[in-house]
């Protein structure tokens, strides 16, 4: 377990109740179950939270926010942005985090904050197959990283207790500047989703119903993450668009080598290719 024995909050707010926003609550309530849980989304996600008992209050209006001493953001990114504009409407103390995929944005909204509203960004690096409250789970952050994103201004007492909140929760709190975070996650995770979506919209456009039945195991494996919904990457590719721009300029340069009429050098790339994919694919599954 962690080495809390107090609850570091008495109340947690958390705006956006979808898959990581469930699953902070079900990771809060599994370490410390005295702690309230308060959510903000549609009234049916809410419906849903409520009579599944992974919070103890919901509703629809930021207004929620008030009374407690952690404001967790965890909506599409431009939606915790909007929420952050807001914020001081409703709360006059509190540590605010968020748990988007990019960083950038939401930094720069949080420099309006007064002094009273200090904010850390976030970002769990977990997920699932299936999204929404509904797909939930307290050990979705298990071992996982977690990615912290201080501004200058951030009171160190501040980022202590988020580190030992997250680590709480059994997941590895990782400080990372913005700039880093945004550069590495278009590479690590926004590429592969756009490439994937970009793939199985080509392959399913020539090969059909029809045809996608003769498909193998390589496909179906490949493609895993072409089953996400487009909502949260909107987003994304707008927050952090110059560094997807470079990484699927990369990935094109890529495919163009392999595009190359053949010849003994375009065969000899092409071997050397898929040995760099190996060899990167076994640090991968190593890390």
């Amino acid at each position: 377990m962690g080495s809390l024995s107090q609850p570091p909050f008495t109340r947690i707010a958390i705006v956006g109740l979808g898959l990581i926003g469930g699953s902070v609550a079900l990771a809060v309530k599994r370490r410390w179950p005295s702690i309230a849980i308060a959510a903000v989304d549609r009234t049916s996600v809410i419906t849903i939270a409520m009579e599944t008992r992974i919070i103890d209050e919901g509703g629809d209006h930021l207004g929620l926010v008030a009374g407690a001493d952690l404001v967790m953001l965890a909506a599409p990114v431009l939606q915790n942005v909007d929420a952050l504009h807001r914020l001081a409407e409703h709360t006059s103390h509190a540590l605010v985090t968020d748990t988007g995929s990019t960083k950038r944005a939401i930094l720069e909204a949080a420099a309006g904050l007064p002094a009273g509203l200090p904010f850390i960004g976030g970002h769990p690096l977990a997920g699932a197959a299936a999204g929404g409250v509904e797909a939930a789970r307290p050990d979705l952050f298990d071992d996982r990283p977690w990615l912290l994103t201080p501004p200058p201004s951030a009171p160190e007492a501040a980022l202590t207790a988020l580190s030992e909140f997250v680590r709480e929760l059994r997941a590895v709190p990782q400080v990372i500047d913005a700039e880093q975070h945004d550069r590495l996650l278009a590479y690590l995770s926004h590429l592969p989703q756009l490439t994937v979506t970009a793939l199985m919209h080509v392959v399913g456009g020539h090969a059909g119903p029809d045809g996608l039945v003769l498909a193998g195991r390589g496909l179906r494996d490949t493609t895993r993450l072409a089953s996400s919904p487009a909502s949260p990457w909107r987003d994304i590719v707008e927050t952090n668009a110059d560094n997807i721009a470079s990484a699927l300029d990369d990935l094109i340069a890529a495919l163009q080598e392999l595009r190359a009429s053949p010849t003994p050098e375009s065969a000899r790339r092409l071997e050397q290719m898929f040995i760099s994919a190996a060899r990167w694919k076994g640090v991968l599954e190593h890390s």
